[in-house]
């Protein structure tokens, strides 16, 4: 619930949200634009210092939705995945 709020842009403090997740022992990998206009990429970068086990990727000048990013959107994501399946 935390998390959807947050995702769908809704006004949270980040910090509650990392705490939700700081002694879970899940990894957390974060995709954000540099550009992006509805949360601020400072967010994200909170974000990663809080969470343990937590990987941050900016996309530079990539916005909200990723317009003109996508094709390094979906590379970074396979790349993710592939790793993940590589240490699971």
């Amino acid at each position: 619930m935390l998390y959807n709020a947050f995702y769908t842009g809704v006004s949270l403090s980040v910090y509650c949200l990392c705490l939700h997740y700081h002694n879970s022992a899940c990894r957390v990998f974060t995709i954000h634009g540099s550009a992006d206009e509805i949360i601020p990429v400072e967010d994200a970068l909170e974000f990663a210092k809080i969470i343990p086990n937590h990987s941050l990727h900016i996309i530079e000048g990539a916005n909200h939705s990723y317009t003109s990013h996508q094709t390094e959107l979906a590379a970074v994501v396979l790349k993710l995945m592939k790793a993940t399946l590589q240490q699971d």
